[in-house]
């Protein structure tokens, strides 16, 4: 899946360090982004636009809707703009996964329905997305905080310290085995 990633950003003209704009990425794969809001002149009640961006805004983020042989992404525009970014990150993971269209969204009891492998994979790809491997590794050996990752990457902190946990814990393990890092940097100095 990684590979895959790196295609897309190659395309797009990123290093793999480079941060990435989700929405630059869907426009280039002409796939238009719509607020929910921009679909209450197409059928969408007035009590569901308030449901899902003033009552329960966390029931429901963005999905990757099919219309005919075309795509497009509808998100929820209450959230944040570092959680919208991630949202169609996401969606656009399940895109460049080709995963099927093969269930409903919502089901009888208006709860949803997904596929916990493919949601997975998305969220794998979203990350990746968003702060590829290479960028990990290279924040976590010269001690980024999450802060400063976030900022950097347009992401929440929380989203952060899920991409750079991994990566830290090889900084760390470096650091201890070999003497170099963060902190053998700052002693050297």
């Amino acid at each position: 899946m990684r590979e895959v990633v790196l295609e897309e950003r190659a395309e797009l003209g990123l290093s793999p360090t480079d941060p990435l704009d989700p929405y630059a990425m869907a426009d280039a794969h002409g796939i238009p982004v719509y607020g929910i809001g921009d679909l209450l002149d197409h059928g969408v009640s007035p009590e569901a636009f308030g449901h899902f961006t003033l009552g329960d805004t966390a029931a429901w983020s963005a999905a990757l809707v099919s219309v005919g042989t075309a795509r497009l992404i509808v998100e929820n525009e209450s959230h944040s703009p570092a959680r919208r970014r991630s949202n169609i990150a996401h969606e656009l993971g399940h895109l460049l996964l080709e995963h099927p269209f093969d269930r409903v969204i919502l089901g009888e009891d208006h709860k949803r329905q997904f596929d916990e492998k493919q949601e997975y994979e998305a969220k794998f790809m979203a990350g990746e997305l968003l702060i590829p491997l290479a960028a990990a590794a290279r924040m976590a050996f010269d001690g980024w905080d999450n802060t400063r990752v976030a900022e950097t990457y347009g992401v929440s902190k929380q989203f952060a310290q899920m991409q750079m946990k991994g990566q830290r814990v090889r900084a760390q393990r470096a650091e201890l085995k070999y003497g170099f890092g963060k902190s053998a940097t700052a002693t050297s100095n």
